[in-house]
């Protein structure tokens, strides 16, 4: 009310698990209601209505701060949170699966494991581990942070008080990453031992790099259970799959970012003389990592896509397909760069070129890959499609919501909001008109009232299934909808 915000009083659960807020009292006028949750896949929702106490005030709606919206700094910060994130724990089970099982055999078959170049790599790895386990950590509080001010729109600051981060941790979404930030604090303990040059607890390497291997394994099913795959059909391969996707990814590409970074450093130490037979090492057992990791990859990755995609077009109308065609075309080429490896393995010069591209071709997989969580997949739009008409268009300085309720062959009512570039219910729009009918034939006009600021609403017989268009004219303002009408007895 005049900007205010009145919701005093605590949320309550009302009949159907809807939550409602109590305010102490409401004045006379127009108020507006919005609403902003965290679904089961850790998307954010908001929305919004107005409507008045007594009679409509006579002045426009006013924005509350809460209304502003999530910044372009939340938006980029949370990718980045989530980027730096994925990419540690990637990091981290690259360089231990390339120091067990491509380095350390590579360097004892050329003769070379007392070599200065053999201790130097260990000495980068035991500082780097560290390192990148401190990302870990630190990102995932940071999404913590980012995700709460997304969803509640309030600052970054604000939405890191305890009251606010303690709404998003009784979601699911908060349950899971505490699962998530648990595993990945519990990390730390092997990669210590790995990082320190005597056994730690009495447990030798190999030991810990099997409790790292466990723990890496619970952190990407807890990731998996996190997202898009617990909440589409099938989840019971979706989540397993999707976990055992991202460990292949983190062993591949991981594995190969230590190996460009790190291993460069420790071949280039070597003599000439010994350099071609430790590089011919290196390669082949590699390679030999790879390909079992890009077969679990492929494997795992199809099992998703049959989960996330509702047709083959997908690949190409949704955006969702988009990025996972983009994904997949970097990840074709970088296998193409890795064949290229086994021809001349021995040559230095040639290797390093190729296998930094591979590494600049998987790393922009792993950024698409990471931009996936926060976009919605085909059949979770294929599942809202057949479901009420719930839609929303630009149309000039406003956006137009469109509801039809209860979107069958019958009665419906019709719902047409606009909505200010402030997010308000835009009071200056009087006046709509709708037309509405079958797709490609005239549409006849649909008489609307006005029955709150900006909110227009209209009863309509749609006679039987296919697809409808609705066209709205207002304030200056031109769109349409296009939807599908179902067979779905009343």
């Amino acid at each position: 009310m005049n900007g205010k915000r009145v919701d005093a009083g605590r949320i309550g659960r009302a009949d159907g698990n809807k939550e409602v807020v109590l305010p102490v009292a409401l004045q006379t006028g127009t108020h507006t209601v919005t609403w902003r949750v965290t679904s089961a896949d850790g998307h954010p929702a908001r929305g919004g209505f107005s409507f008045f106490v007594g009679s409509p005030s006579t002045i426009s709606a006013v924005a509350a701060p809460i209304d502003a919206g999530t910044s372009t700094f939340v938006t980029w910060g949370y990718g980045v949170a989530r980027f730096l994130w994925i990419g540690a724990f990637v990091a981290i089970v690259g360089m231990t699966a390339m120091r067990r099982w491509v380095w350390t055999p590579a360097v004892r078959a050329a003769g070379l494991a007392a070599a200065p170049a053999a201790a130097a790599f260990r000495r980068r790895i035991s500082r780097a581990l560290p390192g990148a386990w401190a990302v870990l950590v630190t990102a995932g509080g940071l999404t913590l942070v980012f995700q709460a001010a997304t969803v509640s729109g309030f600052s970054l600051l604000s939405s890191a008080r305890p009251a606010v981060l303690g709404e998003l941790l009784g979601t699911a979404f908060g349950r899971y990453w505490l699962a998530q930030i648990g595993l990945a604090a519990a990390i730390g303990l092997p990669v210590s031992a790995l990082a320190s040059s005597r056994p730690l607890l009495g447990v030798r390497p190999r030991g810990w790099i099997a409790v790292l291997a466990v723990l890496a394994a619970g952190l990407c099913l807890a990731t998996a259970l996190n997202g898009h795959a617990r909440t589409l059909a099938g989840a019971s391969f979706m989540v397993p799959s999707l976990a055992l996707h991202l460990l292949a990814v983190a062993v591949w590409v991981g594995g190969l970012g230590a190996l460009v970074v790190l291993g460069r450093m420790g071949w280039r130490q070597v003599g000439a003389g010994d350099r071609p037979r430790l590089l011919r090492e290196l390669v082949a057992r590699f390679s030999r990592l790879a390909i079992v990791a890009v077969a679990v990859i492929a494997a795992t990755g199809v099992l998703t896509s049959i989960g996330a995609f509702a047709s083959l077009s997908d690949l190409w109308d949704v955006t969702y397909g988009k990025v996972v065609g983009a994904k997949v075309a970097l990840l074709a080429a970088a296998v193409v760069l890795a064949a290229s490896h086994r021809r001349r393995p021995e040559a230095a010069a040639a290797f390093e070129r190729s296998s930094a591209a591979e590494l600049v071709a998987v790393a922009g997989a792993v950024a698409l890959g990471a931009a996936l969580v926060a976009i919605v997949p085909g059949t979770s739009l294929a599942l809202a499609e057949k479901g009420p008409v719930n839609q929303e268009r630009r149309a000039g300085d406003y956006t137009v919501q469109l509801f039809i309720d209860p979107t069958r062959v019958g009665d419906n009512e019709v719902h047409v909001t606009f909505v200010n570039a402030r997010g308000l219910a835009a009071a200056e729009v009087a006046t709509a008109e709708v037309t509405l009918g079958p797709k490609a034939a005239p549409l006849p006009p649909l008489e609307m009232r006005l029955i709150s600021p900006g909110h227009f609403v209209g009863d309509a017989t749609l006679p039987a299934p296919g697809t409808y268009q609705l066209a709205i004219a207002a304030a200056g303002a031109i769109t349409t909808f296009d939807f599908r009408l179902y067979a779905r007895s009343p």
